[in-house]
């Protein structure tokens, strides 16, 4: 198993654990779970339409160390596009989902702890439904990982308690066995339909399915691949085709907005050839700091350099940015740091 920057072995092969720089936090997780996670999350990020995923963790909290045993898949159909963002029907069902978790992890001292996203699309970076996710379903003092996705198979983490982002990054490699194309760790079965089975690091090994693909399974699989796709000319060639949304074509646009101390300062940045910035009319940054709430426009020169320096020493921040088209389109993305 290759460690993560920033963690290290409790014992070789069997544990991680991630502390953060500045404060008593770790993170202690079976290098099981960390490869099912990873995996799971390349996998989606891979497909014909790079799918972000989200899943609840389960374990235990205690002196300031979290001791991830398992994590449990969050529905999700993506019918708002192929980032994890839920429909309503989705968000109304996230509460009974949540309150049965536990009593499926069998072992009792096992809670919520905390919560997870994958961004395959771009920088891990908090959205405004991600925030009011973890505000409405979990504890402020939660964790909350933020999973960027990465050509290599890697996965950079940004860990959160609550909001509040957590030092440092967390880089978690593909092991071994996964890069030649191997199962690596404990990976779980299907989950069913109804209800997605736990992904713990003491569940069965399942062997890899390699003999879908041998005996005389192949002609079955060859007609059963046949009926369909007749079926699905029958069906669609006599349709008339219907533009797709948007929204079911397209992520959501993202600044990879981000704020990061510095000193008596905060050095907010953002991606400057983002498509929503570079087309916009207008721009705008509002700054909340306490009750104080400060919102000026950005010059065209200033959204080119991708940061800007606000002179403040206070323990926490919210920074918004607004770009506007002639259009009339409104773009936003809010981020926290601090409580």
């Amino acid at each position: 198993m290759n460690l993560p920057a920033g963690a290290k072995s409790e014992h070789p092969g069997r544990l991680v654990i991630w502390e953060a720089l500045g404060e008593e936090s770790r993170i202690v997780c079976p290098a099981a779970v960390l490869e099912s996670i990873r995996h799971e999350c390349v996998l989606a990020a891979r497909g014909p339409v790079p799918l972000g995923v989200g899943g609840a963790l389960t374990g235990e909290y205690s002196a300031g160390t979290f001791r991830i045993r398992g994590w449990h898949p969050i529905p999700c159909r993506h019918q708002r596009g192929p980032s994890f963002l839920l429909t309503k029907e989705e968000v109304a069902g996230l509460k009974e989902f949540l309150a049965q978790l536990p009593s499926h992890t069998g072992r009792s001292e096992d809670v919520i702890i905390g919560w997870f996203v994958s961004h395959p699309h771009a920088g891990a970076v908090l959205r405004d439904d991600e925030i009011s996710l973890h505000q409405r379903f979990f504890r402020a003092s939660d964790l909350f990982l933020l999973l960027e996705i990465q050509p290599d198979g890697a996965i950079e983490i940004l860990v959160h308690r609550g909001a509040r982002p957590v030092q440092p990054p967390w880089r978690i490699l593909p092991t071994p066995s996964a890069r030649k194309g191997g199962s690596a760790g404990a990976h779980p079965g299907p989950a069913a339909a109804d209800r997605p089975a736990p992904h713990d690091a003491e569940s069965k090994v399942h062997p890899r399915r390699s003999w879908l693909l041998k005996g005389p399974l192949i002609p079955g699989l060859f007609l059963l691949a046949a009926a369909l796709a007749l079926s699905a000319w029958l069906y669609f060639g006599n349709q008339t085709p219907q533009p797709a949304s948007l929204s079911s074509r397209q992520p959501l646009p993202t600044f990879s907005l981000r704020i990061q101390r510095q000193g008596r300062a905060f050095l907010i940045r953002w991606n400057p050839l983002e498509p929503s910035l570079t087309r916009a009319s207008r721009v705008f940054l509002r700054i909340a700091e306490g009750n104080r709430t400060l919102e000026r426009e950005l010059t065209p020169a200033e959204v080119r350099t991708g940061s800007l320096s606000y002179e403040s020493g206070a323990p926490s921040l919210e920074i918004e940015m607004r770009a506007e088209t002639s259009a009339g389109r409104t773009v936003r993305e809010r981020v926290l740091f601090g409580h």
